[in-house]
């Protein structure tokens, strides 16, 4: 999509943001992590999908697709598209430093994060033609710089990142680093 394309769509995306992992995980972790930290920035949490497939003669395969809603004003909300696939999945006893046995999970796991502004979600002003030409106007000239620069910004730097690097984290990556984590702003 083009840099002025923006007006005539009701949502601007951020990039997909991709992790893949292969190892031994804790999937209810993993879970948990991201129900919380989507509980904390105060956004609701719909889990859209699940999807178990027969276990193969490598393992199970499961999707889940996840979706976070928070109304920021009453113009735009923010959605955060999670999509996990969980590969040649099968369930491992593991013993921890301090000698107690947990079972978690081996396989390999592939996430897709992704934002969108959403604005006038609630469709006020597509009620007429009138009403539609005015919010082109108003997203053209008005807020056009509040879109782009501040709006999109936000979502993907503080939420779409900061959840990216703390499943990172959780996973116990190599990469377990938050690159935009002095990124000045009122948190």
């Amino acid at each position: 999509m083009r840099a002025g394309d923006f007006v005539h769509y009701p949502e601007i995306g951020t990039p997909f943001v991709y992790l893949q992992y292969k190892g031994i995980m804790d999937m209810q972790d993993i879970y948990e992590t991201i129900a919380d930290f989507f509980r904390q920035k105060k956004f609701k949490f719909y889990e859209k999908q699940q999807r178990y497939r027969k276990p193969g003669p490598f393992g199970t395969e499961i999707l889940y697709q996840f979706e976070a809603r928070r109304k920021v004003e009453d113009y735009y909300e923010w959605v955060v598209s999670i999509t996990i696939e969980t590969f040649d999945m099968h369930d491992i006893e593991v013993v921890l430093k301090d000698g107690a046995r947990k079972k978690m999970t081996k396989g390999r796991l592939w996430m897709q994060l992704r934002g969108n502004v959403e604005m006038d979600y609630e469709k006020i002003w597509e009620k007429s033609a009138f009403l539609a030409q005015l919010k082109n106007f108003y997203n053209k000239y008005i807020i056009k710089k509040r879109i782009e620069s501040v709006w999109w910004d936000e979502l993907y730097y503080r939420i779409v990142l900061r959840l990216h690097a703390l499943i990172k984290e959780r996973l116990k990556m190599l990469s377990d680093g938050f690159e935009a984590r002095h990124m000045s702003g009122v948190h």
